[in-house]
């Protein structure tokens, strides 16, 4: 402050006398010369806070500094062995988990590390002898010195006992880090008379590790204590499902939210086609802040199975551990480190269309089948002629009078083919509705890929409102800004029945469309292609709102019919899918979930990048599960070593800030 007044600051230290005029320059000086005795300084100078300047220079902290300005001797410091050692093994816990090098790789960096140790070494200890020599030291004293300092050689004896071999590290990593062991779990022999194993990882000791990491228990305590608005809808704790299941089992209970879903470690479009796809399962918590459910990192692994054998034993065998697991955080719960036991409810099993039916038990067939929806009951032909028609939603009630009539020889009921084993939880059913929508894939994937395509077509073929060479041009040469740019949108190919780019892509495309060809629109208001452009527009931002009002709920169930409506009338002869049914119970789902975009998959399916990335670096498809699952909990080991997040403020820079008094009419 009295830098920017104009006045001179002297170094408060003693001894030192240097004057100052740039706030840089002075921080500067403090930083280089008197780092060690700040501290002290700020100690005396907040023990004071009145004190002049003429006052701060009196205080008596000791400097380091001499006459000539030089920087201080470093002393030397006892390391602790035990410190020494869990470094050296994090950081080779770090080259193998998370840069993923092979353990022939990280043997040799090893190896060459030591071999380097010891040139340097022999360098040192040869010249402290003639030191010593020079110093006249007696030779058998010379002698015993230098052998002393080659056993108290840290580096070496580390990597001459425990972390000598990939083997040893291994059992270091397990031993000294909270490391949860995947269990490989036989399924029996598989048509070509092959053992297949499920390599599963206890759900409850995947918790109990979690809850050891401070930064996790701190946000479980913020989100259980934070006072919830009424009909503002911010997170899933603002749903009914988690809301009803609380009030049922207890308060403090952790929430549960499972995902599902199948990925090809191998070139998709080679001879390794499907052979090698890998069924994944993996838990976060609803406990922790929403940004920072979005990390890939704090995404527990529940199972790796290959979905060949998964789909040849069946869900019973391949998750009946983890069913069992479920059970018992429902009723025993885990304990927190200072002692507190909570149980664990299962809120929700994220996952596309296609795997969230097959968790439930419903029909996979979405094109062929009579019923094609988990929500409700509604036939494809009443939707085909209706798309506004209601039917019965599912119940507990209604799904297990299916399931029994089952058991009269039917293949199917009702859409249901057979019953979940996740019906057996006390606070879950598939039917609670306990299987959120992925807006990702019903969406960007579905609604916006084919309807927005659709539209354009219609404004450059049949309104002439512009060209696709002039769309083009203009999305080539906008400026996107920020994560945009990161996702620009692609090309629009000329008569293509569907957009090109992915989900992100189109999500971009749809919100910047009225700047890029909106001028060339004529008569926008009565263009009813455009008008339904836009109404999907809105329809998109309400659902993927971070928060929502229950009004605005109501007034997005009102678009989406009629969205529904006109899309209808106006192509007639383009089909209605059924991702556009599914749209229609985004309103009710919403009330249940909170808002949809937090229980959206794409930020699960980056998860799936850690696996394809170690299977592209090890070259190694012998017992894949087995190797990627152990990969995994090793990272999750080096992960938990820290802090798993990071403080919820951090400020690198700040600026002052003086409040102005209220303005008068003087």
């Amino acid at each position: 402050m009295h830098i920017k007044e104009g006045r001179k600051v002297t170094c408060p230290f003693k001894q030192c006398g240097k004057t100052f005029t740039v706030k840089s320059t002075f921080t500067s000086h403090l930083s280089r010369k008197h780092n060690k005795n700040i501290e002290g300084l700020i100690d005396s100078i907040t023990a004071n806070p009145e004190a002049s300047c003429s006052q701060i220079q009196d205080i008596d902290v000791q400097t380091d500094a001499d006459e000539n300005d030089e920087e201080p001797d470093v002393s030397p410091e006892n390391v602790d062995n035990t410190l020494f050692l869990r470094n050296l093994a994090l950081f080779y816990l770090k080259l193998q988990a998370k840069l993923l090098l092979p353990a022939s790789v990280i043997q040799t960096i090893i190896e060459d590390m030591q071999s380097i140790h010891e040139i340097n070494q022999s360098h040192l200890l040869f010249r402290l002898q003639e030191k010593l020599i020079s110093l006249n030291v007696p030779e058998a004293m010379i002698k015993m010195v230098l052998d002393d300092l080659k056993a108290e050689d840290l580096f070496t004896s580390c990597n001459s006992h425990k972390l000598r071999s990939d083997q040893r590290r291994k059992t270091f990593f397990k031993k000294s880090f909270h490391y949860v062991e995947p269990v490989p779990i036989r399924l029996g022999q598989n048509e070509a008379g092959k053992e297949c194993f499920v390599q599963y990882v206890p759900v409850k000791k995947t918790i109990e590790s979690l809850l050891h990491c401070k930064s996790v228990r701190e946000q479980y305590n913020d989100v259980h204590s934070r006072v919830r608005l009424k009909d503002i809808l911010k997170d899933v704790w603002d749903g009914e499902n988690i809301t009803a299941n609380l009030h049922h089992a207890d308060e403090s209970a952790l929430g549960l939210v499972l995902y599902q879903d199948a990925f090809e470690v191998a070139n998709p479009l080679g001879s390794g086609k499907k052979k090698h796809k890998i069924l994944a399962m993996y838990l976060t918590l609803a406990d922790l802040f929403p940004h920072n459910r979005s990390s890939t990192d704090q995404m527990q692994l529940v199972f790796l199975c290959r979905e060949q054998d998964f789909k040849y034993f069946g869900q019973e065998l391949v998750m009946r551990c983890l069913i069992n697991d479920l059970k018992d955080l429902e009723t025993t719960g885990v304990d927190f480190p200072d002692g507190l036991n909570v149980k664990g409810i299962l809120q929700a099993i994220a996952g596309d269309n296609l795997g969230s039916h097959s968790i439930g038990g419903f029909l996979e067939n979405f094109s062929g089948s009579r019923y094609f929806c988990r929500y409700c009951e509604i036939e494809k032909y009443t939707f085909q002629e209706n798309p506004l028609s209601r039917a019965t939603f599912r119940t507990a009630e209604s799904y297990k009078h299916h399931v029994e009539n089952l058991d009269k020889g039917l293949d199917h009921s009702g859409g249901i083919k057979f019953d979940s084993l996740f019906n057996e939880l006390s606070f879950y059913h598939v039917s609670q509705p306990g299987l959120p929508p992925c807006l990702g894939h019903d969406l960007f994937e579905g609604v916006v890929l084919y309807d927005l395509a659709l539209c354009i077509q219609h404004l450059v073929k049949v309104d002439r409102q512009f060209t696709y060479l002039e769309l083009n041009r203009r999305i080539s040469q906008f400026k996107f800004l920020g994560n945009d740019n990161c996702d620009r949108p692609c090309e629009i190919n000329p008569g293509s029945e569907k957009l090109s780019g992915h989900a992100v892509q189109n999500w971009c495309f749809l919100r910047m469309l009225p700047m890029l060809i909106g001028d060339q629109i004529e008569s926008p208001g009565e263009n009813e292609v455009w008008q339904l452009i836009l109404l999907l527009r809105e329809i998109v931002a309400l659902v993927c709102a971070p928060v929502i009002y229950s009004g605005q709920i109501g007034y997005l169930r009102v678009l989406i019919d009629e969205y529904l409506y006109f899309r209808k009338h106006m192509f007639p002869t383009y089909s209605l899918r059924p991702k556009h049914h599914y749209l229609s119970h985004y309103p009710e789902l919403i009330i249940h979930f909170g808002p949809l975009i937090r229980l959206w998959t794409l930020r699960f399916e980056s998860k799936h990048m850690y696996f394809k990335q170690c299977v592209r670096k090890l070259h190694n498809f012998k017992n894949l599960c087995f190797t990627l699952s152990e990969r995994h909990q090793l990272l999750q080991a080096f992960l938990h070593a820290g802090e798993l997040f990071p403080p919820s403020i951090v400020a690198e820079k700040a600026t002052e800030f003086v409040q102005c008094p209220p303005w008068s009419e003087n």
